[in-house]
């Protein structure tokens, strides 16, 4: 377990803010400070406040080298969030609350397979099913494995000497499972958009790799040409997977708050880092204070 000081940082609201499937609470420090265990590119992690540092105290179970070598770069820790902030319009007062609310919200760096994947099984699920799906196409693999737990234990029975978890089965995995297999997750007419991703990504007719180096453009034209994808499932793995802080992924919260506040169009002094801009307008509207406000127009679609 180390200690870290972390500036403009907020587990829960990262949690919640819709990016991340496999951060989840697994337990509370002193029946206050939230335990989340994060599983990513094969690793997993438990990160809480710390109840003896100030606000910007926190403890975490891997080593200062695996901090320094990966989880600072997969939470972004390098980026100054303020001059993200700065594009904000100083008369947008909607943004500002958001922003205030949200402030510690950061767009992780997950891997782009992952994402693909977690918001093709995304569509038309609640987020709670969403994630037992996942765990579920997970635990498919039968790759278990097992970190030290024990003094996360001794801080709060909730959480065991032994943590196990599964880390995301590899396209190929995927691929080499039947349509039975992965509709017993709880994926139902998602199933086939699975299989399909599975495939292309596989025998490399879709390179997600070489993606990485595409124009904003020319991903989600790639993206789209899945079978299953469409312009919200693209842009949550673009802006997720890719770290294109310009997409603006719009699910029936945002298509709201874009018709309420800004008159159906984004401001266009917004769109270099649109992306993480609506991540705090997602975590207010959807979660928090604005959540009764905002109006049905009667015209959303996911």
């Amino acid at each position: 377990m180390i200690h870290l000081t972390l500036k403009d940082f907020d587990l829960t609201a990262i949690a919640e803010s819709g990016q991340c499937f496999r951060m989840t609470s697994v337990g509370n420090i002193n029946e206050k400070y939230p335990v989340y265990k994060i599983v990513a590119s094969g690793k997993c992690l438990l990160i809480s406040r710390d109840p003896e540092g100030g606000q910007d105290s926190y403890l975490a179970s891997c080593t200062e080298s695996e901090w320094e070598d990966y989880y600072k770069h997969y939470f972004d820790l390098t980026t100054d969030y303020e001059s993200y902030r700065s594009y904000a319009d100083p008369s947008d007062e909607f943004l500002k609350s958001c922003m205030d609310y949200g402030t510690g919200i950061r767009i992780l760096n997950q891997d782009p397979w992952e994402m693909l994947i977690s918001f093709i099984i995304s569509q038309r699920k609640s987020v709670p099913a969403i994630r037992t799906t996942v765990e579920k196409l997970c635990a498919l693999a039968e790759e278990e494995c097992f970190i030290d737990s024990s003094e996360w234990h001794a801080l709060t029975h909730g959480i065991p000497e032994k943590t196990t978890y599964y880390p995301f089965p590899d396209a190929e995995t995927l691929a080499g499972l039947d349509d039975r297999e992965i509709g017993s997750t709880g994926t139902g007419y998602r199933t086939g958009y699975i299989m399909e991703a599975a495939r292309k990504v596989s025998t490399g007719e879709i390179d997600l790799k070489a993606l990485s180096e595409a124009s904003d453009e020319v991903l989600l034209e790639e993206l789209l040409k899945i079978h299953g994808v469409g312009i919200k499932v693209a842009s949550c793995t673009a802006l997720f997977g890719f770290h294109r802080l310009s997409l603006c992924p719009e699910d029936v919260w945002m298509k709201r708050v874009k018709e309420q506040f800004y008159r159906g169009t984004w401001p266009e002094s917004y769109k270099p880092v649109l992306g993480v801009l609506q991540q705090y307008m997602f975590y207010y509207a959807r979660l928090e204070h604005e959540k009764d406000k905002i109006k049905r127009t009667g015209r959303e679609k996911q």
